[in-house]
């Protein structure tokens, strides 16, 4: 398609530098067949995907295990309330702010696979030391340091997996990696059932069992992925003085290069820091701010959900052990529908659409909750919980595959980082929706996180028009190098 003349020079300057590619594995003249592709792809998904999925996993649960510790004693043991408990969570997310950009810079700079274990570890420490909080003063302390060092983890690993995929293959790889919080949502019922059942055994309450045991295995997670998780495809990885690596070196060349065809500004911008200069252009870029309202917006209901979706459960009459574990239902339909719904945006090419749906599904699931008839079967108001958790976050993996084919490779680690920020800064009015006085069906709280999906929804809508009419008809940066090399093909393009 014909480019308007001022849209190729801002394009081809946005790409253009004399100093010539030197990625690892990056070969220009590389010929490889599709199924030599697929076969490298295949490697990347079945080697890499799984553990940072895992190691997902237990950031949630590490994020989220309070939620099943109200369940039991934990409350009444330590004498605070719901206040007490969303100051807490608030508190856990002004540490996750505070963080954000710069671990998302300084693991941009030095290596995901070397920075994240080292704040994966110190974080393990944090939570199982939360078992000698004896008050509320203890609990704010120790919520905000776990949330300071998970800091930056979400942003550096999907700048980590954008190392192997292309920008068209993002979204359903970005919605396995959001589906962890699914897979710990199914895992977590069950895991905290056994824990919580081991009170009093040792002298400990199940609530400190329930620290204990998923502190200490993050920990040792964080040892595993320092050694496991590759420095790219093509460098090896040194360990005691013997190296090891995943791809053979052919696979290696494969995937590094239809990456950086794919997107030359991650070959331009390999090995270099982000700059004062990058915050300031990132955050001056019209494109960054729809996404980041619709995420914001979106995840108003996120926060209140995970804390008191199993108190909600337990109170229409199901007991502490059956809503811990009714919890993980919800967690497994949320999982289905993210992945379908990114499957289908990958595969369609659009983006907007699919995550107004998503969007629009959480709302739907909330409204659903909020204003059944009072006396309704418990099992009906259980479904309102599941479709709601079907719909929390079902989106995001999409939206933030979307905002990173719109951004440059040295605006993209900023962007991605004031993405996540945007999702934890919704915490701080999610925190405050669900009050003591308004339980057990939070009915005010439900309504408000409601409109705001739907409001989240108009959001992204409204961006798809002005990409169209403002932003080279939806194209997004892997666009650009066909402008560069005067190929005037606009096959296999993101459509928004």
């Amino acid at each position: 398609m014909d480019h308007p003349k001022e849209d190729v020079k801002h394009e081809t300057d946005n790409i253009t530098d004399d100093e010539p590619i030197t990625v690892p594995g990056y070969d220009p003249n590389i010929e490889s067949t599709r199924t030599e592709s697929r076969k490298a792809i295949l490697k990347a998904d079945l080697y890499l995907l799984p553990f940072i999925v895992l190691c997902f996993c237990f950031l949630q649960f590490d994020r989220t295990n309070i939620s099943n510790a109200l369940t039991s004693t934990f409350a009444a043991d330590l004498h605070i309330n719901n206040s007490h408990i969303n100051l807490a969570q608030t508190l856990f997310t002004v540490g996750f702010v505070i963080t954000e950009l710069p671990f998302n810079m300084i693991s941009r700079y030095i290596g995901t696979e070397r920075f994240l274990p080292v704040t994966m570890f110190l974080w393990g420490i944090a939570t199982w030391s939360q078992i000698f909080v004896r008050n509320a003063s203890g609990l704010y302390a120790i919520r905000f340091f776990i949330g300071a060092l998970e800091g930056g983890y979400i942003p550096s690993f999907a700048l980590y997996i954008s190392k192997f995929y292309t920008h068209r293959e993002l979204a359903l790889r970005y919605a396995i990696f959001w589906a962890s919080n699914s897979f710990a949502g199914i895992l977590g019922g069950p895991l905290a059932i056994g824990l919580l059942s081991l009170n009093g055994r040792g002298g400990l309450k199940g609530w400190q069992w329930l620290f204990l045991i998923e502190g200490s295995l993050t920990c040792f997670l964080g040892v595993v992925m320092y050694f496991y998780l590759p420095h790219s495809a093509a460098t090896p990885k040194h360990i005691f003085g013997k190296s090891y690596t995943i791809f053979t070196p052919r696979e290696a060349s494969i995937l590094t290069t239809r990456v950086i065809k794919d997107d030359p500004t991650k070959g331009l911008r390999y090995g270099k820091p982000v700059l004062l200069a990058h915050i300031l252009e990132t955050f001056a870029d019209w494109r960054l701010y729809g996404h980041l309202v619709a995420a914001f917006l979106s995840m108003v209901m996120i926060s209140p959900m995970n804390t008191y979706a199993p108190s909600i459960i337990k109170s229409l009459g199901f007991t502490s052990l059956q809503a811990n574990g009714l919890n993980s239902v919800g967690s497994a339909c949320a999982l289905v529908f993210s992945v379908s719904l990114a499957f289908s945006s990958d595969k369609l090419r659009e983006r907007g659409v699919h995550i107004a749906v998503g969007y629009l599904w959480g709302a739907a699931g909330l409204l659903w909750l909020a204003l059944a008839a009072n006396g309704v079967d418990k099992w009906i108001l259980y479904g309102g919980v599941v479709w709601t958790q079907m719909g929390m976050g079902s989106a995001q993996a999409i939206n933030a595959a979307w905002l990173t084919a719109k951004m440059e490779d040295h605006k993209r680690p900023v962007a991605l980082a004031a993405y996540v920020m945007s999702i934890q800064l919704a915490n701080f009015p999610g925190n405050q929706l669900f009050r003591t006085q308004d339980a057990p069906r939070y009915r005010h709280g439900l309504i408000i996180a409601a409109s705001c999906a739907i409001a989240a929804a108009v959001v992204i809508l409204v961006w798809k028009v002005l990409y169209r009419l403002f932003d080279g008809k939806d194209q997004g940066v892997r666009v650009l190098s066909s402008v560069e090399v005067g190929n005037s093909r606009t096959e296999g393009s993101d459509k928004a």
